[in-house]
């Protein structure tokens, strides 16, 4: 027997384990996150303006509505700032795929924020964050992999 709980689905093997007080957790699993520890990052650290960025992304846990974003340096994300970019981790926007734990995007024009009314693509010169976010949330799995956009790009 199965329950979710929060986007997460525990056996009934937790509930005994939680309920008898034994503390094995080892014993007790969630669908939700695997074993591995999800990570982004960028093909480069230093990109030419109008260049589209290259992430990738791994042992996300594989909702429909996980995601990456590129913030400004510096900004929190949720904080209510708009993302500069974002994709779901099938390349989409708006979209989304269940399944998709790993992958590498491509961040150009498509990957425009709609939300926000002004246009993001291409970058500005400075610097960025990127960040690979859970269930169409802002609940951080990976990040921030950190990046430039500068003319003196090679």
């Amino acid at each position: 027997m199965s329950k979710r709980i929060n986007n997460a689905r525990y056996t009934s093997g937790f509930l005994a384990c939680f309920g008898l007080g034994i503390f094995m957790l080892s014993g007790c699993s969630s669908e939700q996150h695997s074993h591995l520890t999800p990570s982004v990052s960028t093909e480069k650290h230093v990109y030419a303006p109008g260049e589209e960025i290259q992430i990738k992304f791994s042992n996300a846990p594989g909702h429909q509505y996980d995601w990456i974003a590129i913030y400004s340096d510096g900004v929190k994300p949720g904080s209510g700032i708009f993302t500069e970019l974002f994709l779901f981790t099938d390349g989409t926007n708006p979209g989304g795929t269940s399944g998709i734990t790993d992958g590498t995007l491509m961040f150009g024009s498509a990957a425009d924020n709609p939300e926000n009314t002004t246009v993001d693509w291409p970058l500005p010169e400075g610097d960025y964050d990127v960040y690979l976010f859970c269930c169409d949330d802002y609940g951080v799995l990976a990040g921030p992999a950190e990046f430039t956009v500068s003319s003196g790009a090679e």
